[in-house]
């Protein structure tokens, strides 16, 4: 049975494993997949599991839909909870995953929150994603967010596609790809 659920700290095993079956690169070494998972996975379980979600078939996750409702608390947990352990993997990675979510802070008074989206390769034809965004929307929309974006590379036409279905409008464009965001209220 598919069912939607707030994100657990239980989940992680199950996030890592989808975001490394849905990842551009999966030849990482140990310590670039840890940096990965500290920079798109696990901040959500552990500070914003509210706004957090995973789709299952029968009690497994095979998607994810991972949020934070406000950038400045995002960069606070950031800061606090992954810094160190991400300077330790590699000097310097906090600093310039930071400087890297920098749209976020451009964006962040009409669309405070962000999000990440993964859903295992067998189960993108079946709506599981659009399920996803449509309960987080609607989660954000009950609790008052005016907006939403997210970065997207120009090379990933389908994930374009994707959030344009999805009401997703772009707000910049660069040489790297877009970003998109969608007003809520």
């Amino acid at each position: 049975m598919i069912e939607i659920r707030n994100v657990t700290l239980d989940d992680l095993d199950a996030l890592h494993e989808i975001n490394r079956a849905v990842s551009s690169n999966p030849n990482k070494t140990p310590e670039q997949w840890q940096l990965a998972y500290y920079k798109y996975v696990d901040y959500y379980p552990l500070c914003e599991p509210e706004n957090s979600f995973v789709i299952t078939d029968d009690g497994r996750p095979f998607g994810y839909i991972l949020c934070s409702s406000n950038f400045d608390h995002f960069l606070t947990g950031m800061e606090q909870h992954f810094k160190q352990s991400m300077n330790q993997l590699e000097s310097g990675s906090f600093e310039s995953f930071i400087a890297n979510q920098a749209f976020l802070e451009t964006f962040k008074k009409d669309y405070p929150a962000h999000l990440h989206i993964d859903v295992l390769p067998e189960y993108q034809n079946v709506h599981a994603g659009s399920k996803l965004m449509n309960h987080l929307l609607e989660h954000l929309k009950a609790n008052n967010v005016s907006g939403i974006c997210l970065g997207v590379s120009a090379t990933r036409p389908q994930a374009i596609h994707f959030y344009t279905k999805n009401h997703f409008e772009i707000l910049h464009e660069d040489v790297f790809g877009y970003i998109m965001g969608q007003k809520l209220n």
